[in-house]
């Protein structure tokens, strides 16, 4: 631990860099200038305001996904500190996010506290997260596996979407590369009940042959008990998209080759409160179908089916200065797969179950969470996570936040059974991480300073000798990141950066696909009825598989938006105002130029 906090101090001798949180009202008593109230439920469990929780927590609200113009989470993620995203090539193309210099797979990603990420492989596809209907996206940065386990090792990413609230409205754009986007939002209260609908369709081309895209997806909220002590509810959302992918791995041109994906995610949360003890509970399911079809090469096939259940259990009470929380999960994962060369996993299982308590201590100046948590797997035994962080006010102005966290990921069932290229003799991987971290806040200026070291061990790589995976990798993150917000008038702006050192501990290399440094400017003004906007990022040197040097590139996004009354607000961006050429992934060129228009009306 004090090596972790030596290498976070260390770091500061680099590119000062801030990390993005908005502060909630000044009546918090926190450090808090006048911005946007931003709540988290993704760092302790229960709503918070973000500045007042001893992590680094970027919360992107309703108001700004709409000012972004966003259909996706990509963009949004983009300008984020401490994070970086590959996609490969066009919109709705695979695309894997790196948290503060971790693996694509050390985020966990929730939707509504239902776990996203793949259990045939371990990661997650960002491209499949849109923002239909959602009200906040929140992004904690650090390891959480003492509240969530495994995956939990860089940060976790999670969707919060609206529950309830009578609404109406609807959105269409269309634009360059034959994008097209229609979609739709309502609410009504249903007597005791509240009902939520979103939904869109979508579809757009690449930049090469069979490089479109195209998808639908749709949610639903119901719940009841809203002024009650108890509460129930059902979350439902069903995605599909079917995608061309242009060439294969090689390079060869591929223009028949389809990708087909479908998913479906479903939580049932209850609570019940009397005061002074609060119960939550959830029941949970996802599904996902891939498939890979190639009529000029039958041996590109393949196809994938992935099913987890889950259940968590928390209790929560406040005894004195401190609230406890105690917690259980329960989770079950099943594959089933194949290829052209014959059959994957088939029906391969993988059951966890883990028990935490987190305890939260506030008083006066100081604000600390101790958390410990115990998992047991089935496929490697179990894992013990700690998370200690604490956060002290020097003044009114700032506040200094001091963390330590231990975290894992679980060997996802294609290394534990893959026939052939697995192995069931795998261990967990393992993290541990310190921060040290500064707020400062000065009228309408905000500011943070975070400095972070991760050390992970017994990273899974394929073993030549072995011809399996192994528990052989060991890598080494620490940088800087942080973020400058100014509100003032028609002003809204914020300069977020990072920089970051991320090394192969065994063979002294960069880690792939991380850039070194990496910053995002956003800028908004709010001249009357008008909203114009400009979002500036850029990503440095990069090296991908191969040794592929990837240049640094910068873009720059130009929108513009007009209140016609209460109900109508046409709108216009151009993406990419340069026309830079670049790519995230080798060999995947990303999209140049791009003009869209549309409009919003609420009813």
């Amino acid at each position: 631990m004090r090596h972790l906090i030596a290498s976070a101090i260390l770091a500061a001798g680099t590119l000062p860099v801030l990390a993005q949180s908005t502060p909630a009202p000044a009546s918090t008593g926190s450090p808090a200038a006048p911005f946007r109230a931003s709540i988290t439920v993704t760092a302790t469990t229960e709503p918070e305001p973000a500045d007042r929780v001893p992590a680094t927590v970027t919360v992107v609200d309703a108001a700004e996904i709409a000012d972004r113009q966003a259909a996706e989470a990509i963009p949004l993620l983009r300008a984020v500190p401490g994070l970086a995203v590959t996609r490969g090539g066009s919109p709705g193309k695979v695309a894997s996010l790196f948290t503060r210099g971790t693996n694509s797979s050390h985020t966990l990603f929730l939707w509504n506290g239902v776990t996203l990420n793949d259990p045939y492989l371990g990661g997650f596809d960002l491209s499949t997260l849109s923002i239909d209907g959602v009200e906040r996206l929140e992004v904690a940065r650090g390891p959480f596996s003492a509240l969530y386990g495994s995956s939990a090792v860089g940060g976790v990413v999670q969707v919060i979407t609206r529950g309830g609230g009578r609404e109406l409205g609807a959105r269409l754009e269309g634009g360059s590369n034959e994008h097209r986007l229609g979609a739709l939002a309502a609410g009504a209260p249903l007597g005791e009940l509240d009902l939520h609908l979103a939904g869109h369709a979508r579809r757009g081309e690449g930049e090469v042959a069979n490089d479109s895209w195209e998808g639908e997806e749709l949610a639903l909220a119901l719940a009841a008990g809203r002024d009650t002590s108890w509460r129930v509810g059902l979350r439902a959302r069903v995605l599909a998209s079917d995608l061309g992918i242009p060439h294969d791995s090689m390079g060869t041109a591929t223009p028949r080759r389809r990708q087909e994906l479908d998913a479906l995610s479903l939580a049932l949360p209850a609570g019940w409160t009397d005061g002074t003890l609060e119960l939550e509970a959830q029941l949970a399911a996802t599904e996902t179908d891939l498939e890979v079809a190639d009529p000029d090469d039958p041996f590109a096939a393949s196809a994938a089916e992935a099913r987890r259940e889950q259940a968590r259990l928390l209790a929560r009470r406040a005894i004195g200065s401190v609230t406890w929380t105690l917690g259980g999960d329960w989770e079950e994962a099943t594959v089933d797969s194949s290829s052209a060369f014959g059959p994957g996993l088939a029906g391969e299982r993988q059951r966890a179950r883990a028990a935490f308590v987190q305890g939260s201590f506030a008083r006066g100046a100081l604000r600390a969470d101790v958390g410990l948590r115990r998992d047991e797997q089935d496929a490697f035994g179990g894992a013990t996570s700690l998370r200690a962080a604490a956060a002290i006010a020097l003044g009114e102005r700032a506040r200094l936040r001091l963390g330590y966290g231990e975290s894992f990921r679980a060997p996802s069932l294609a290394d534990l059974y893959y026939p052939g290229f697995s192995n069931p003799e795998l261990d967990a991987e393992r993290g541990e991480s310190a921060e040290l971290a500064l707020e400062v806040a000065r009228g309408p200026l905000r500011a943070e300073l975070a400095l972070f070291a991760n050390e992970l061990d017994s990273l899974i790589e394929f073993d030549f000798r072995t011809f399996r995976p192994e528990n052989l990798g060991r890598a080494r993150a620490r940088g800087v990141e942080g973020a400058v917000a100014l509100r003032r008038g028609i002003l809204d702006a914020r300069l977020a950066a990072t920089w970051l050192d991320a090394e192969d501990r065994a063979t002294g290399r960069p880690l792939l696909r991380r850039p070194e440094e990496s910053a995002s400017l956003i800028l908004f003004l709010r001249p009357g009825a008008w909203t114009l906007g400009a979002v500036a990022n850029h990503v440095g040197e990069r090296t991908d598989f191969g040794d592929v040097a990837l240049p640094r590139h910068t873009t720059l996004d130009l929108s513009v938006a007009r209140r016609l009354g209460e109900r109508f607000e046409p709108y216009a961006r151009v993406e990419n105002v340069a026309d830079a050429r670049y790519e995230e992934a080798a060999g995947f060129p990303a999209p140049g130029r791009a003009l869209v228009v549309g409009g919003r009306a609420r009813f």
